[in-house]
């Protein structure tokens, strides 16, 4: 099935692009890591002023980009994004749920209140590495022109950063979202 080989290159550049930016927007700088690590700590979630929850969450953050990159490894990648997405989206619901409206810092500074269309950006996410994990068993690695890869490259980083800036393109559409709208 080269069309799933095809879904498969384009939902890993699309994760590992979305974890690579997150990723760098929470260890940049002393203080980037330091407005983060004060966010999450505001978060009324257990373990979130600890050292441990922002070191884990930047820590796999890394981890996923390399592991989607690689084909060998691309299935055991997708499957830790799709866990660790799945995770934020049930954290920030909670939170959400809790009354928790401080813009999220996902990927670095922004001014949308947490609120459900975060959440469902995460669902969205890990609905979309799951996809890419088992489309790439799918098409068994089979071989895939040149042209076609660079394709579902350019599809896949159109897909991130549609993700990455929906904040902007919501505004630039003028919808204004609901605040701290509950996700349940």
């Amino acid at each position: 099935m080269p069309w799933a080989a095809d879904a498969s290159i384009a939902c890993r550049m699309l994760i590992g692009t979305v974890f690579a930016v997150s990723a760098i927007s929470k260890v940049a700088g002393q203080a980037a890591w330091r407005a983060f690590r004060s966010w999450l700590s505001r978060v009324p979630l257990p373990l979130t002023g600890t050292m441990t929850v922002p070191v884990a969450l930047a820590a796999a953050e890394v981890a996923v980009v390399p592991l989607v990159a690689v084909p060998a490894t691309a299935t055991a990648g997708m499957a830790v994004a799709a866990a660790l997405c799945l995770t934020l989206a049930v954290g920030l619901a909670v939170a959400v749920h809790r009354g928790h409206s401080e813009p999220c810092r996902c990927f670095g500074a922004s001014s949308q209140p947490l609120g459900g269309g975060l959440v469902w950006r995460n669902a969205v996410l890990s609905a979309i590495a799951v996809m890419g994990a088992v489309l790439g068993v799918a098409g068994g690695g089979a071989p895939v022109p040149m042209w076609q890869i660079a394709l579902t490259i350019a599809a896949g980083l159109a897909g991130a950063m549609l993700t990455i800036f929906a904040e902007d393109v919501v505004a630039l559409l003028g919808v204004q979202p609901a605040a701290n709208s509950d996700p349940w």
